[in-house]
């Protein structure tokens, strides 16, 4: 995938995950909201503007985590700006974390290898347009997530500003799964796909699949992306039988900062 796609994606992911506070740094995203996923509390440096040299931008960006008590977190993918960013951080002592794939494929294709909602009679997926609390129970509980974490997250989905789809599975009566879709400029991004685990394993998540991209058709959408973990061996293996193709990977580039 080109560097201008891969630009695209990581612009439509970043106004997915929308944070409380981004303070734009020529070219790049200063991003802040509590502290919660490095997702939005990181550094999107993926346009460099030609203003400033890399070590004053690296200075200034040191500085807006180190005043918010957090370390310095740089989302890297192959559209970084400038090119030698990575490795000037890995000079300066900048950990690698959490490798994550980003794969995409054709929304029509992802449903043509998809088995339709009727194989699962015991299903029933309702699809809400508005954040809603049952949703984000069943995410919460999938995820372990509580207190301080939740409270967050909620507020970064109640300020997500697109077309979004809240879908949420029940069994027999029970939730039992959720999955959140965003769209923009024909791109559904899939987030938050999650299942109890005592409903696993019974096609939760390929229900949860075909229901949101049936619902981003509606919105013009023919492509979907998402992002996984490396080492998610299990998810992987769903993603490649419904034809998900990895398009390129990122890491965060982390370092905990001495006091100013």
């Amino acid at each position: 995938m080109n560097d201008s796609t891969i630009l695209t994606l990581e612009t439509l992911a970043a106004n997915a995950w929308p944070a409380a506070e981004v303070v734009p740094l020529d070219g790049w995203r200063l991003r802040f909201h509590r502290g919660v996923t490095r997702r939005a509390n990181s550094v999107w440096p993926n346009r460099h503007e030609n203003g400033l040299a890399l070590v004053d931008k690296l200075s200034s960006a040191e500085a807006f985590y180190r005043a918010r008590g957090l370390p310095a977190t740089f989302q890297i993918c192959a559209a970084m700006e400038p090119p030698e960013l990575d490795a000037e951080l890995d000079r300066r002592g900048y950990a690698i974390i959490s490798p994550t794939l980003v794969q995409t494929a054709e929304i029509a294709h992802m449903l043509s290898r998809l088995p339709p909602l009727r194989t699962f009679p015991a299903f029933d997926v309702e699809l809400a347009e508005e954040y809603n609390d049952a949703w984000f129970a069943i995410y919460c509980a999938g995820e372990g997530i509580t207190g301080h974490d939740a409270q967050v997250r909620r507020e970064i989905m109640q300020r997500i500003a697109l077309p979004r789809g809240f879908a949420l599975l029940s069994i027999d009566g029970t939730p039992a799964a959720a999955g959140l879709g965003v769209v923009e400029n024909g791109w559904m991004g899939l987030f938050c796909l999650v299942t109890l685990q005592a409903y696993r394993r019974r096609g939760a998540a390929q229900a949860l699949l075909r229901a949101l991209g049936i619902w981003a058709q509606l919105y013009a959408a023919r492509h979907v992306y998402l992002q996984v973990m490396e080492q998610n061996i299990a998810a992987r293996a769903l993603y490649d039988r419904v034809g998900f193709h990895t398009a390129y990977r990122y890491h965060y580039r982390e370092k905990h900062l001495p006091p100013g």
